[in-house]
């Protein structure tokens, strides 16, 4: 993963905020409408929550009535932020640390939120340098790497050898 590449250039800059005293139900429809994860729970422009998928069921076996719900009843209480100049490496270690699915991209107030799937989407684009280049390709590098998945068994194994059009580990050739 790039050093280079920051969260500002992979988050979703249009995210889905929500006040602790609106309508949990309607709340839910407009997770649903907006096809949103989460929602960012919003105090002004402060962010002191967040409300997903699991926070919302909370309700169906907790003793809180779902009609009279709000959002504030049942949301999660903070927000796992980064700097929107923060490196992706940067964003995946919070991620791992705070064992968050997403995070909420900061400036001076919230900008957007870079999930998780962000990241690998970013991390599996072309590599680069640091100074935005493209590596050079060496004859070294471009050597057929023997690791991953069987396929016949399905395993990940470091010995795959080509059986027939199929990369084979070393159990299933002894099959």
């Amino acid at each position: 993963m790039s050093s280079a590449v920051t969260v500002r250039e992979v988050m979703t800059r249009e995210f889905l905020g929500v006040s602790e005293g609106d309508d949990l139900l309607e709340t839910v429809e407009l997770l649903l409408d907006e096809d949103a994860d989460c929602a960012v729970v919003l105090r002004g422009r402060d962010p002191v929550g967040s409300l997903n998928e699991r926070d919302a069921l909370s309700v169906l076996v907790g003793e809180t009535v779902p009609n009279t719900a709000t959002v504030g009843d049942v949301m999660s209480d903070g927000v796992v932020r980064i700097a929107s100049d923060a490196s992706l490496a940067a964003a995946a270690g919070a991620m791992a640390r705070e064992d968050a699915d997403w995070l909420l991209a900061v400036a001076d107030e919230p900008v957007g939120v870079v999930s998780a799937y962000d990241i690998v989407a970013a991390s599996t684009i072309a590599p680069t340098t640091d100074d935005g280049a493209f590596p050079k390709v060496t004859a070294d590098s471009t050597a057929y790497d023997t690791q991953g998945i069987c396929e016949t068994c399905g395993t990940l194994a470091r010995d795959l050898v080509n059986v027939n059009g199929q990369l084979v580990c070393a159990n299933c050739r002894e099959a």
